[in-house]
């Protein structure tokens, strides 16, 4: 009778599969993550199922992770998190990796006659030196980190404790930098082969912190996504592009500006109001612009995200998709998304060249 409590207490009823209170009792082998992915709409689809598919629709999400991980272990958790650990691998291979564990979703899963597109996100604890339940809550609230920014992976950084301080005051120190210069943007020029010259540029972030020195673009800008700034941000970034395009039409040959916008803000109401005003104000033809979407973002609204891009093309904005098939996009995403131009990641075209 123990046994079968003990059992009943260490699995998820539905699935059969071992769940979190089973993994929290674990003993994590050094040089091992605790990994633990997060399936957007899970709760959703599990509505549209009956009650006695709802186990077969986690076996197979688990079947899935176990051939990507290499390990038969999956463990389930509440909703539609899933978690195992796997040995830890080189630094700059680990995106590469998970890039790959999410193109097994790719496929839709068939459960019972329906059809489940999956949105997978992934995050990772390798810190030894906790010990199993802290490590899985830290890979847990990775992992809805990178569920809410759209990135295909977060890692728990112990370091992130020590840098409160500096997280707290990031939205004044953004203010800061913007006003005095240590916030800039760099030009990196596109060439035209056909015509033999330069046609553009695309505008890029840089902050060269006083006390910190240069600080990586991917680092400030989450942490202004995490602290809510990143509207203030992308739009001050308009502005001083459409400054620079300004200037480099002046000479002549017509000269196209590139702008990254932010996921956060493809699916905002106050968008394409805030966008058209300053271009109005600025009184710049928005047909010198080109508005760059990062495909990996993961929008909680996409109707409001495909109607806010038609609107700025409809204006006269060239709308560009950033770095196609390294995230969530597939030939699938571009049959709603207006787009002028579509960007390669490099991992496709590096093996032509």
């Amino acid at each position: 009778m123990w046994s079968r409590w003990r059992l009943r207490v260490l699995r998820t009823g539905n699935s059969g599969l071992p769940n979190f209170v089973a993994l929290g009792e674990q003993t994590i082998p050094a040089g091992f993550l605790l990994v633990v992915a997060v399936i957007g709409r899970y709760e959703e689809f599990l509505a549209t199922l009956p009650k006695d598919l709802h186990g077969e629709c986690a076996r197979q999400i688990a079947r899935r992770f176990s051939v990507g991980c290499g390990t038969a272990e999956i463990y389930h958790g509440d909703g539609g998190h899933f978690a195992w650990l796997e040995r830890d691998s080189a630094a700059d291979n680990r995106v590469e990796h998970f890039e790959g564990m999410r193109a097994l979703f790719s496929a839709p899963l068939l459960v019972g006659g329906h059809m489940f597109d999956t949105n997978v996100h992934f995050g990772i604890d390798r810190n030894g030196q906790f010990d199993t339940l802290t490590r899985l809550n830290t890979a847990l609230a990775s992992a809805t980190e990178a569920l809410r920014h759209g990135r295909t992976v977060e890692q728990f950084e112990a370091n992130r404790l020590a840098n409160a301080p500096w997280e707290l005051s990031l939205l004044a120190r953004i203010d800061e930098g913007m006003r005095n210069g240590d916030i800039w943007l760099a030009y990196q020029p596109q060439w035209e082969y056909r015509d033999n010259r330069i046609s553009g540029a695309e505008a890029l972030i840089r902050w060269n912190d006083p006390v910190r020195g240069p600080i990586r673009p991917d680092e400030f800008i989450l942490q202004a996504e995490r602290a809510g700034r990143i509207d203030a941000l992308t739009y001050w970034v308009l502005e001083q592009a459409i400054t620079s395009a300004e200037a480099f039409n002046t000479l002549g040959a017509r000269f196209q500006m590139s702008i990254n916008l932010s996921a956060q803000l493809v699916d905002k109401p106050s968008l394409v109001s805030a966008t058209a005003e300053i271009v109005h104000r600025r009184g710049i033809d928005c047909r010198l612009l080109t508005i760059e979407v990062t495909e990996t973002a993961s929008v909680y609204n996409r109707p409001d995200a495909i109607r806010n891009l038609q609107e700025l093309r409809t204006m006269g904005f060239r709308l560009s998709i950033d770095d196609f098939g390294t995230g969530e996009a597939s030939l699938c995403y571009l049959a709603d998304l207006p787009s002028d131009e579509l960007k390669l990641d490099r991992r496709f075209v590096s093996r032509i060249v």
